[in-house]
Formats: C-alpha cells, structure tokens, sequence
C-alpha cells in the first residue's frame, strides 16, 4: 500500500509517495515539495490512521502492505 500526499497548493509536483508498511511505519520514495515539518506529519497521520486506511485500499486493490 502507497499513500500520495501534497502540498498546501495540491499541486502533482509537490506531492510525496509513502509506502506503508505493515506496522504503520513509512518509507518516503519521493518528497515532492514537502518540508520536514510537513513529512513528519503525514507520517504521523499514517501511523495512527493506517489500519483504517488499509482496508480502504483493499477493497480496490489486491496488494498489500510495503514489503509483503
């Protein structure tokens, strides 16, 4: 599972690409525009919000976590 997330201008290019992994945790793949402050954020989101976001994605999609 991936998650894109932009910068306050939503714009394509300032969007960043984390995978997520079965625990929550991230690998950021691409920043885009955002800041330290802003991916630290996002990962947090991810972190508490993962599970829910999973069974989201699972109903579109047959892969699973990062790394599974």
């Amino acid at each position: 599972m991936h998650v894109h997330a932009s910068d306050e201008q939503l714009s394509e290019g300032g969007s960043g690409k984390f995978f997520v992994k079965s625990n929550g945790d991230t690998v950021l793949q691409h920043r885009g525009k955002l800041n330290d402050r802003e991916i630290n954020k996002i990962q947090s989101f991810i972190k508490q919000n993962y599970k829910e976001m999973y069974f989201k994605w699972a109903q579109y999609s047959k892969n699973g976590f990062f790394g599974e």
